[in-house]
């Protein structure tokens, strides 16, 4: 076994979207610079480990010969580590993939076994979501990084995570008022995305941030668009029976919205189907902002609309 290795710490995760399993992988090392790692003075070393595990962004973590601890997130210039040994009492732990759960690597110069390059995904979730990946080789003197690193959305869209879909969402606008359904299309495609309805209150609560940000911006009093959700014919017929008050009662784009769960009705499902108002709008007025109402698709809209949701698959 090489002097190097202290030990191997085998936690296993597995993230909901990509099916990764990563461990710490613990040597004695000491990170050529740590401007971009955080001290954690009331941790012990365990604790500290812990948190970086579960932490989407960290990608490892150092403890000096003081005792203190430090995780360290991401960037796209990763510090080298120098390799140290025991009686330097400085050690560092990796957080990198690992397929064989069930068996402990074996070799030199962890993580870097014999000679293999360990590879490693510090991807985020957050609403600002990044793929983030990077591998690990040994120098001979210690290890270095080599990192990728891209956007999952659009610019200006944010990222959330959907049960069958991840999912990247905003608001898509005019410089005038009183779009009209059929041309949503344009809008959103002008972005390169098409029309978009919300599957979680997050997605929502993100929404209405945006709108209040363009409320704001352009001076106007309100600031509403349209949802992906037009009436079907049948179901303006009969909008009340248990199909027309639920997503199937609706012609949509966005198929990866599977009810109505997330949508904040000012009455229900039902409304203004029995008048002409077949088209699902989004409101931004302050008093109900993030609810949804009916407007008829085209004309004769009884507030200003300016645009509409769009959104498209995350990048991967």
């Amino acid at each position: 076994m090489s002097p190097f290795l202290f030990f191997l710490l085998l936690i296993g995760m597995t993230s909901n979207s990509d099916a990764i399993t990563q461990k710490m992988v613990v040597v004695w090392g000491q990170p050529e610079s740590l401007s971009r790692c955080v001290p954690h003075a009331d941790l012990i070393w365990n604790l500290c480990m812990e948190i970086c595990f579960k932490t989407e962004s960290c990608v490892m973590t150092f403890l000096d010969n003081t005792e203190t601890c430090y995780t360290c997130a991401f960037n796209e210039s990763m510090s080298s580590v120098q390799q140290t040994r025991k009686e330097d009492k400085m050690k560092v732990a990796f957080k990198v993939g690992e397929n064989l759960v069930d068996k402990c690597p074996a070799g030199e110069n962890p993580p870097t076994f014999d000679g293999v390059m360990a590879e490693g995904d510090a991807s985020t979730t957050t609403d600002d979501g990044k793929i983030q990946n990077y591998t690990i080789s040994y120098t001979g003197t210690g290890w270095e990084f080599s990192v990728f690193s891209m956007k999952r959305c659009t610019s200006g869209y944010a990222f959330y995570r959907r049960p069958n879909i991840d999912w990247c969402i905003a608001v898509g606008y005019t410089s005038y008022a009183n779009t009209s359904y059929s041309r949503t299309s344009n809008v959103c495609q002008q972005y390169g995305t098409e029309l978009s309805g919300v599957a979680s209150a997050d997605e929502v609560e993100g929404l209405v941030y945006q709108l209040n940000a363009l409320r704001e911006r352009l001076n106007v009093t309100s600031f509403n668009v349209f949802a992906d959700a037009q009436r079907t014919t049948e179901c303006q017929e009969t909008p009340t029976t248990e199909k027309c008050m639920s997503i199937d009662g609706f012609k949509t784009v966005d198929k990866s919205v599977q009810n109505l769960d997330a949508y904040h009705f000012m009455t229900d499902a039902s409304a203004g189907a029995t008048i002409g108002k077949q088209c699902m709008v989004m409101l931004g007025n302050v008093r109900n902002d993030g609810k949804v109402d009916f407007v008829e698709c085209e004309s004769d809209f009884p507030f200003p609309i300016w645009g509409a949701i769009c959104g498209h698959e995350a990048f991967s």
